[in-house]
C-alpha cells in the first residue's frame, strides 16, 4: 500500500495530507487533490487573518420567508392563546421575584421574562381564562417576538443540517420550504409557548454536532466551538422541557459512537485518544451540568419571595422565602419542648400533590367499612390539605399529666419518647393492631377513646430525627425532619396519599407501617408555640426565655433548594392524566387525527388551531416507514452478498438513518409509555426529524437510480409537486393559523378534511 493510500483510510473527520480527504457519514468521503486548487490553500496559510464569506442565497431567502411568516400580525389576537395563560403569568411572577412552581425547567420562562424586562413590562397581569384580553401594559408583540424569531431560525438550521449531512442543496431547499409551510410549527412559534424554542435548540444541537463531526482540524478553535455548542444547545433543550433529554441522548450516542470507531484507528496514539475522550467529557458532560445548575441558580436567586405555589415545597423551603411562611413563623420558638403546641406537616406531597398536615376531629371511624371489615371505632386521624385549628397537637411527657411548657423548657431530643395530644379534643395519638381503612396492610391510626373495653391505650411514640448531625440533636421547628415510631408495635406514622370516603370527609388516610425507612413517614414541625398558662404575660415570658426563629427568612443553601425543587419537578403529578376535549395519544399524531383549539374570537368565527400541514405530515410519515423498509431490504440483500449500492453510499445511508430516523423515533416512541394527558404539540420535536428523513430519502433515491431511466426526473418533478401541494394546503389552512378571517359554517365544514378534526362555530 502506498503512503498516500494509507493516509486516505484514516478515521472520520481526518484530512489526508496528500489528497486532503475528509470522511463524511460513516465512510463516505469527499476527495480533492492539492492540484484541484493549487494556490487557494497556500494563500490562506500565508494570510492567517483573511476571512472568506460565502452567502447562500437560498438559505437567506428561506430565512427571510420564515421570519415574515412567523412575525406577520404577531400582536393579533391581543388575547390569551392556549398555554399563554400559564406562561404569561410565569413571566409576571419572574418580574415580581415571586416564587412559582412548574413541572418544566425554567429556561423558556426566563427568556420570555428577559424579553418582557427589555420591553419595560412590570408584570401587571390579571386574567384567568383563555381568550381574555391582555391588559394594555403587556407588551404582547415583544413577548411573542422572542419565540417567533427562534422558531424562524429553525428553517435555516434545517437547511444547513441537510448540507452538513451530505445532502444536496436541492434537498436542503425542499426541507427548508416544508418547515416554513408547516402550519403546526408556525403556530407554535408565534405565541408565548415553549415548543418553538425547544425545537430551535434541538436542531441547533444536531447542527453543531454535524459541524463538529465535519471539522477538519482536531482541537482547533472551531472544533472546540462546535463541540461545546452541541453540549450547550442540548442542555438548553433539556432546560426548556424535560423531553429535551431525548435530544441530549441522540447527540451523546452519536458522539460516543464516533469515538468508538476512532478507537479502531491505529494511526492515533493512546495520548490522542485520551485527549479526545477528555474533550468530549468536558464539552458534553461537565459544561452542560454546570450550565444546567447555573440556570436553576438564576431561577432560585430571582424568585426569592413567597407566592401562590410555595406550599408545594417543604416548610424549610417556604421559610427561606420572603413573606409567606417566613412571616408566619418568625419569632416562633426554635426548639420543640415538652408542652409545645405544634402542627406537623408531611414532608412529601403525596397523593394529590399538595401539602397536608396531621389532623384529627371529633368523628369516629365507622364500625364497619364497605368491605365488611371492622374498625376500632376510635377518633379519626387524617392528613388535611388545609390549615385548620384541628391540625394543632401538644407534646406531652409520658410520666406527667401537665400539658404546659416547664420553666426552663425541657427540650425534646432525638430518641425521646413522647405522647401527642390533640389540641381540640385532648385525645392522644394512638395506633394498634387494627387494619387501616384504605390500606389494610398498614395499621389504623386514631386518637384513643376509652370505651372501657379490652383495648388498652398504646400511645407512646419515639422521635427519630432523620437529618440529624448527632444523636443528641434537639428537635427543631421547620429544620428537623422526623419519623414518629410507635413504641409498642415498631411502626412509623405515615400518610398513604389515599383519600378517605365521605365518612372521612375525603381527607387523606394516615396509617402506621412496619416499613420505617420511607419518605411517606417523614414529618416536620411547621408552626410552633410555647404556652404555660392562659395569661398573655406568662406566654410572653415563656417566649423571652426561648431561642426564637430569626425574623429574617431562614437560610437554605442553593444545593438544598435545588435538590428539593428538582425532586418535586420530577415526581409531581400536576400533569396527571385528566380528561380534555382536545387531548390525543401518540398513535393519533403521525397522521394528525386530532387538532387543538388555541383561540376563538368572542364575536365571530375567527379561530386559531394547532394543525399541521397534512401534505408534509403524511408524506414524511410515509418516508420514515419507507426508509426503514429500504434499510431492511439493503441488509437482506447484503447478507446474500448482493451489493446494490457502494460502500460509501451504504455508510451514508446508515448514518442518515441513525441520525434522522433514530432522532424521530427517540423523540416519538417514549410517549407510548406516558400516562399523563398528551396533546398534539408534544409531537412537534419529532416533526422536524421526519421532514429531514423525507428529503434524505428522496436525495438517496435520486442518487442511486440510473440517470438513463425516467425515475430521476419523476423524483425531481415530484418534489416540485410536493412543495406546490404543501403551499396550497398551507394557504387553505392559514385561516386557522393566523385567525385572521371570520369563517362561515360552510367554510368550516369544507376545511374539515379529517372527520376527527374539531373546529369551533358560534
Amino acid at each position: 500500500m502506498k503512503p498516500s493510500q494509507k493516509m486516505c483510510q484514516l478515521g472520520e473527520g481526518l484530512w489526508c495530507p496528500h489528497h486532503q480527504t475528509q470522511t463524511q457519514g460513516d465512510g463516505a468521503a469527499v476527495i480533492r487533490s492539492w492540484e484541484d486548487n493549487p494556490s487557494s490553500d497556500i494563500d490562506a496559510e500565508k494570510k492567517p487573518f483573511t476571512v472568506k464569506v460565502e452567502v447562500d442565497l437560498m438559505q437567506v431567502l428561506l430565512t427571510v420567508l420564515s421570519l415574515i411568516s412567523r412575525t406577520w400580525r404577531l400582536g393579533v389576537p391581543r388575547a390569551v392563546v392556549f398555554d399563554e395563560l400559564h406562561f404569561a403569568k410565569f413571566v409576571s411572577l419572574y418580574l415580581k421575584n415571586i416564587f412559582f412552581f412548574d413541572v418544566h425547567p425554567p429556561l423558556g420562562k426566563q427568556l420570555l421574562a428577559l424579553a418582557g424586562r427589555y420591553a419595560g413590562f412590570e408584570g401587571d397581569i390579571n386574567f384567568e381564562r383563555i381568550g381574555a384580553d391582555f391588559p394594555p401594559s403587556v407588551p404582547v408583540e415583544m413577548l411573542r417576538a422572542f419565540p417567533a424569531v427562534l422558531g424562524s431560525l429553525i428553517v435555516p438550521m434545517v437547511y444547513q443540517i441537510c448540507v452538513e449531512a451530505g445532502l444536496s442543496r436541492y434537498a436542503a431547499a425542499i426541507a427548508g420550504l416544508l418547515v416554513v409551510f408547516d402550519n403546526a410549527l408556525l403556530v407554535q412559534s408565534r405565541f408565548m409557548l415553549m415548543e418553538g424554542m425547544l425545537v430551535f435548540f434541538s436542531t441547533l444541537s444536531v447542527l453543531a454536532y454535524l459541524k463538529f463531526r465535519n471539522c477538519s482540524r482536531e482541537f482547533s478553535l472551531m472544533w472546540w466551538f462546535w463541540l461545546v455548542l452541541c453540549g450547550l444547545a442540548g442542555t438548553c433543550t433539556l432546560s426548556i422541557k424535560y423531553v429535551g433529554v431525548f435530544t441530549m441522548l441522540l447527540v451523546l450516542s452519536r458522539i460516543a459512537r464516533d469515538y468508538w470507531f476512532m478507537l479502531d484507528d491505529t494511526s492515533k496514539s493512546d495520548v490522542t485518544l485520551v485527549k479526545h475522550l477528555f474533550a468530549r467529557f468536558i464539552a458534553m458532560v461537565t459544561i452542560p451540568v454546570l450550565a444546567y445548575l447555573f440556570i436553576f441558580y438564576i431561577h432560585l436567586r430571582i424568585l426569592n419571595k413567597a407566592g401562590p405555589h410555595d406550599n408545594v415545597m417543604t416548610s424549610a423551603f417556604q421559610a427561606s422565602l420572603e413573606g409567606g411562611l417566613a412571616t408566619l413563623t418568625k419569632g416562633q420558638p426554635l426548639n420543640v419542648a415538652y408542652g409545645s403546641q405544634i402542627t406537623l406537616r408531611h414532608v412529601e406531597n403525596v397523593g394529590i400533590g399538595q401539602p397536608c398536615w396531621l389532623h384529627s376531629h371529633a368523628h369516629m371511624y365507622p364500625i364497619k367499612y364497605l368491605d365488611k371489615r371492622g374498625s376500632s371505632h376510635q377518633q379519626q386521624v387524617t392528613c388535611y390539605i388545609f390549615k385548620d385549628i384541628n391540625n394543632w397537637w401538644i407534646i406531652k411527657r409520658p410520666d406527667r399529666q401537665e400539658l404546659m411548657v416547664e420553666n426552663p423548657p425541657v427540650l425534646v431530643k432525638h430518641g425521646d419518647i413522647i405522647q401527642l395530644v390533640h389540641g381540640v379534643t385532648s385525645r392522644a395519638l394512638n395506633t394498634h393492631d387494627v387494619a387501616a381503612p384504605m390500606t389494610p396492610s398498614n395499621q389504623e391510626v386514631s386518637c384513643y377513646i376509652n370505651y372501657n373495653v379490652s383495648m388498652p391505650a398504646q400511645n407512646l411514640w419515639r422521635v427519630e430525627i432523620v437529618n440529624r448531625e448527632s444523636d443528641n440533636d434537639n428537635w427543631q421547628t421547620i429544620k428537623s425532619q422526623v419519623r414518629l415510631i410507635h413504641v409498642n408495635t415498631s411502626t412509623a406514622l405515615k400518610t398513604t396519599g389515599k383519600q378517605l370516603p365521605e365518612w372521612g370527609f375525603h381527607q387523606l388516610e394516615v396509617a402506621a407501617d412496619r416499613q420505617i425507612n420511607q419518605k411517606s413517614a417523614v414529618w416536620n414541625v411547621e408552626e410552633h408555640r410555647y404556652t404555660r398558662s392562659s395569661e398573655k404575660e406568662s406566654q410572653a415570658a415563656d417566649l423571652q426565655q426561648a431561642e426564637l426563629i430569626p425574623l429574617k427568612p431562614t437560610y437554605l443553601s442553593f444545593w438544598a433548594k435545588f435538590s428539593e425543587l428538582q425532586m418535586k419537578m420530577l415526581t409531581s403529578n400536576l400533569d396527571a392524566k385528566l380528561e380534555h376535549k382536545y387531548s390525543s395519544g401518540p398513535k393519533d399524531w403521525p397522521l394528525m387525527k386530532r387538532n387543538i383549539a388555541y383561540w376563538m374570537s368572542p364575536t365571530d368565527n375567527s379561530q386559531i388551531h394547532l394543525l399541521g400541514n397534512i401534505v408534509v405530515w403524511y408524506a414524511s410519515t410515509a418516508a420514515v416507514v419507507t426508509y426503514l423498509c429500504l434499510g431492511v431490504f439493503y441488509m437482506l440483500r447484503r447478507q446474500r452478498a448482493i451489493y446494490d449500492i457502494s460502500e460509501a453510499m451504504w455508510h451514508q445511508f446508515l448514518f442518515l438513518g441513525e441520525l434522522l430516523v433514530g432522532g424521530y423515533l427517540i423523540h416519538y416512541l417514549p410517549y407510548f409509555l406516558e400516562e399523563r394527558t398528551l396533546f398534539l404539540h408534544h409531537y412537534l420535536p419529532s416533526v422536524v426529524y421526519k421532514i429531514l428523513t423525507l428529503v434524505a430519502l428522496g436525495d438517496h433515491l435520486y442518487s442511486v437510480i440510473p440517470k438513463t431511466t425516467i425515475w430521476p426526473s419523476l423524483i425531481k418533478y415530484g418534489s416540485v409537486v410536493l412543495v406546490a401541494a404543501t403551499l396550497h394546503v398551507f394557504i387553505c389552512l392559514s385561516v386557522f393559523t393566523y385567525g385572521s378571517e371570520s369563517l362561515s359554517p360552510h367554510q368550516i365544514r369544507s376545511l374539515t378534511w379529517v372527520s376527527s378534526w374539531d373546529f369551533l362555530s358560534h
